[in-house]
C-alpha cells in the first residue's frame, strides 16, 4: 500500500513538474472582432484590408495595390505563436515577430504563395533580406486547405523557429540584434501590383500564443 502510494505521488509530482513555468495558450484573436490588433500604416501603405468573416481574419491590398501591417496592440518577447492560414494564388503575406514601431520590421516567417516563393522562410526586412529558404515547402503545403504555422522566438540575439504543419522549415540563431528583444506581431499585406492577385485573399484563424 505504501509502495503504490510513493508511486502515485512521484507520477502527480512528475507531471506537475513537466509543466513548471511553461505559460498557457492564449487566444490572441476571438474570431469575431479584431480587438487586440491594430492597423499600422508602414511599408508604404495604410495596412491593407481586414475583415472578420466566417471565423477568420481575412485580408486583402488596397485599392492602389497598397498594404502593410495589422499588429497587436501589446508587445511580446519570447513566445511561440501558432495559427492556421489559407491563402489563394498568388498571395504573399507572412508572420512577422518582434516588429519594431519606427518602420514595422521584424523576424518575417514567410507566406509568399508564388511563383518563386517560400512558404515558411525566414526574411528579414530591411535588415539582410533572407536569412533561410527552405525549398522543400511545397512538399508540406496544403493546397486550398488550411495549414498550420508555428513559430517561436526567443533570447537575444534571436533563436528563431518555424513549422509548416508540423514539419521545421527554419531554425535559425542569430548572431547580432537585427530586431528588438520586444516587439508586437504583425501579419502581413505585401504591397505592389505583382505581390496579390486581383480577387486572391489570406485568411488566418486559431491565432495563439505562449509566453516563454
Amino acid at each position: 500500500m505504501i509502495n503504490n502510494v510513493v508511486l502515485i505521488f512521484a507520477v502527480v509530482f512528475a507531471v506537475a513538474l513537466s509543466g513548471f513555468g511553461q505559460e498557457k495558450w492564449e487566444k490572441l484573436f476571438d474570431g469575431k472582432t479584431m480587438n487586440g490588433w491594430k492597423l499600422m500604416a508602414v511599408h508604404g501603405g495604410n495596412g491593407g484590408i481586414w475583415k472578420v468573416e466566417d471565423g477568420a481574419l481575412v485580408a486583402d491590398q488596397e485599392p492602389d495595390h497598397k498594404g502593410g501591417l495589422i499588429g497587436t496592440e501589446a508587445k511580446y518577447s519570447d513566445f511561440e505563436i501558432a495559427l492556421e492560414f489559407k491563402a489563394d494564388y498568388p498571395v504573399d503575406t507572412g508572420l512577422f515577430l518582434r516588429v519594431r514601431e519606427s518602420d514595422g520590421y521584424g523576424y518575417q516567417v514567410t507566406i509568399d504563395y508564388r511563383d518563386q516563393g517560400f512558404i515558411g522562410s525566414l526574411y528579414a526586412p530591411g535588415e539582410g533580406g533572407f536569412i533561410q529558404t527552405n525549398q522543400d515547402w511545397q512538399k508540406h503545403f496544403k493546397k486550398n486547405q488550411w495549414n498550420e504555422l508555428k513559430a517561436r522566438v526567443e533570447g537575444q540575439p534571436a533563436h528563431v523557429v518555424a513549422w509548416l504543419n508540423g514539419v521545421k522549415m527554419t531554425d535559425f540563431k542569430d548572431n547580432r540584434e537585427r530586431f528588438p528583444r520586444e516587439g508586437y506581431i504583425g501579419l502581413q499585406v505585401h504591397g505592389g501590383a505583382g505581390a496579390w492577385g486581383e480577387t486572391s485573399k489570406a485568411r488566418f484563424r486559431n491565432i495563439r500564443i505562449r509566453k516563454l
